[in-house]
């Protein structure tokens, strides 16, 4: 599975290279990474761009 992450942040086409079994592999990747510093927090955040409320939601758990 490779995550192409740009300038802008990740880069992709919906349901092909942007799924659910991605994003829980990027959370889980960003989770691990700030466990490991010591954090316990983060914001979340949307846009107006298909499924980016679910995908919020799914983030913040």
């Amino acid at each position: 599975m490779r995550i192409a992450f740009g300038t802008s942040g990740w880069r992709g086409i919906i349901a092909r290279d942007f799924t659910w079994e991605r994003v829980e592999a990027v959370l889980d990747a960003i989770a691990v990474h700030l466990l490991s510093k010591g954090e316990t927090g983060v914001v979340v955040g949307s846009d107006t761009r298909f499924l980016s409320p679910e995908m919020a939601a799914d983030a913040a758990g």
